[in-house]
């Protein structure tokens, strides 16, 4: 007996869900990094989400133009419809049915993408209101000074005692100016060795460097915490060292961690620490992976972020 068209009807024909969109295992976020660092710049996954919809809108829009043809069929084959009104009545309920078949859609793009990108290469850079370090022949024309300089906030962050510090470095043949306190509290409490730290300092070759410290992110662990978080955890065994993105130079990234280090991010061009993805093909950058020539296993093993 030939039934109405309605809704309902075209809705009982509908199979429980669809998948408008495939993944491959081959597909994945590695040549996205821009896309991935203007989500750290706003805090926010919306800039993915937006470029995930653009990406897949035409696959939907096809996919579910293909479902609706096979329920056409099934309306004229099966329910004794008449080809005329099915195409009418498809056509007057197009937004609904293609609503409906978007409802059922279970494929997650996104997630796929992100659960097939190998986790990041970053770096995490030190600010500080004494602008930078330069390379240590310009450094030393001078002498190292602790007070008011980006050299100290450098040895402050890597837990160094700025009175073995001095010793070394006059030791070394270096001159030196002003107070280097005896803090005696950093002891057995530091980062890197003091023979790591003379060496990134001696083998420093390039302007406006930045203390760095290296490692990788997970993409899942990013876009979980909805790209905004406030501190790393940079675990022990990776490296630190000496790097200019601006002018694309530095030293060694000889300084091995010597226990994790827990890193408080700050807002850019304020004093504390900096969070980017290094992006060999950036235009705006230098990075590592492209200065040094470096793999991804380079940067050692992936950090902890912390809310």
């Amino acid at each position: 007996m030939k039934k109405k068209l309605t809704m309902e009807l075209v809705k009982s024909l509908m199979e429980e869900s669809y998948t408008l969109v495939w993944t491959d295992y081959r597909d994945n976020l590695d040549g996205n990094r821009d896309l991935l660092q203007e989500c750290l710049d706003k805090r926010s996954p919306e800039p993915l989400w937006e470029k995930a919809e653009e990406w897949c809108g035409d696959s939907e829009w096809e996919a579910a133009k293909e479902i609706m043809e096979k329920l056409k069929e099934r309306c004229v084959l099966f329910h004794d419809s008449d080809e005329e009104e099915v195409e009418s009545f498809f056509e007057e309920h197009d937004d609904e049915i293609r609503g409906e078949i978007y409802a059922r859609d279970d494929s997650d793009v996104l997630m796929e993408l992100i659960k097939h990108t190998d986790d990041i290469p970053v770096r995490v850079e030190m600010l500080s209101d004494y602008d930078c370090i330069n390379s240590n022949w310009w450094e030393s024309q001078g002498g190292y000074r602790y007070e008011e300089s980006y050299f100290g906030d450098m040895v402050d962050a890597l837990r160094l005692n700025p009175a073995r510090v001095k010793k070394m470095l006059v030791e070394k043949g270096y001159t030196v100016h002003g107070c280097f306190p005896n803090r005696k509290s950093r002891d057995g409490k530091e980062q890197v060795t003091y023979e790591h730290f003379y060496q990134e300092l001696i083998n420093s070759c390039c302007g406006a460097n930045l203390l760095t410290y290296i490692g990788k992110v997970s993409l899942k662990d990013l876009y979980d915490i909805g790209f905004s978080f406030k501190e790393v955890i940079i675990p022990k065994g990776n490296y630190c060292g000496i790097f200019s993105s601006i002018y694309g130079g530095g030293s060694l990234f000889g300084m091995e961690l010597q226990q994790d280090v827990k890193l408080e991010l700050k807002p850019k061009d304020r004093y504390g620490f900096r969070f980017r993805l290094d992006n060999e093909k950036s235009e705006t950058e230098c990075s590592i992976q492209h200065v040094y020539g470096a793999c991804d296993s380079f940067f050692g093993e992936t950090l902890r972020i912390v809310s």
